[in-house]
């Protein structure tokens, strides 16, 4: 593992257009259903981590819980702004995405164009839904980075 302390790896993650952080557990359930390459993943409780897999995410807890590593709850209150409730946090390489390639693709899934949202939870709201329905991917334009917490 990176010799950097937590903190740093964490707080230089979030201003990397490479790296994503994802905070809590939901989101890192989606991301890794969406085949995310964890870099890192900590939980200040594994007990309490394993039994949200249990109940929401039976299939990935052998993927999930093998890449999550323990840390004190104190370093884990200073990893984000936020602590999430759900107890989990983790470094993702953002995937590249050929656009072009996305858009020419002859199969029949949609593409999902968000015009300038003005809310991130808008964004997650329809990433979640584009993923329901199929969608090849989502696009979205203006200000607002769906990567950032």
């Amino acid at each position: 593992m990176n010799q950097k302390p937590i903190e740093d790896r964490f707080y230089n993650a979030r201003n990397d257009p490479s790296l994503v952080v994802i905070e809590g557990f939901h989101p890192l359930k989606h991301a890794i259903r969406f085949g995310a390459e964890l870099v890192e993943a900590v939980s200040p409780d594994l007990s309490e981590l394993a039994v949200l897999l249990a109940e929401y995410a039976p299939d990935l807890g052998d993927d999930i819980i093998g890449q999550v590593s323990a840390v004190d709850d104190d370093v884990f209150e200073r990893l984000g702004p936020v602590k999430p409730p759900t107890g989990v946090m983790a470094i993702a390489r953002r995937p590249v995405v050929d656009i072009a390639g996305l858009l020419d693709d002859p199969a029949p899934a949609p593409v999902v164009l968000l015009e300038n949202p003005r809310n991130l939870f808008n964004i997650g709201a329809a990433v979640r839904a584009a993923a329901a329905a199929g969608a090849a991917g989502l696009v979205n334009t203006g200000n607002l980075d769906p990567w950032k917490p």
